[in-house]
């Protein structure tokens, strides 16, 4: 039940975001993608993730998932390797397959990416 709810959940908050984007994408600067990408992830990713400082409702689950930032720090993270995780077309991916698959296209990649890669220390 839990689990087709965070599905159910993520379609929505998905659908929801894309709907609010533009078509300007292509010539973002690396500060508009990372703007972007911030943007993004509170629309979308914060209910299971703290995406920021700055977000302005708690995750739902009584176990929130990796902040962002910490998913920044581990030591092997690399944009590759992130922009592979993103793009899984697993029906739920992460190293317990608890996240359910965000759907994201090319340019919610590229934003998210480079949003997690600005919160490196």
């Amino acid at each position: 039940m839990r689990s087709s709810f965070l599905r159910l959940f993520a379609a929505m908050s998905f659908l929801a975001a894309t709907a609010a984007t533009t078509g300007a994408h292509a010539e973002e600067t690396p500060a508009e993608k990372i703007a972007a990408g911030h943007s993004f992830a509170l629309r979308v990713c914060w209910a299971c993730h703290v995406v920021a400082k700055d977000q302005p409702t708690a995750p739902i689950l009584k176990t929130p998932a990796p902040s962002f930032h910490d998913i920044a720090q581990r030591p092997t993270l690399n944009e590759a390797d992130l922009r592979k995780f993103l793009a899984s077309h697993s029906e739920n991916i992460g190293p317990n397959a608890g996240m359910p698959n965000p759907l994201l296209v090319d340019y919610q990649i590229d934003e998210i990416v480079a949003y997690i890669l600005s919160l490196k220390q």
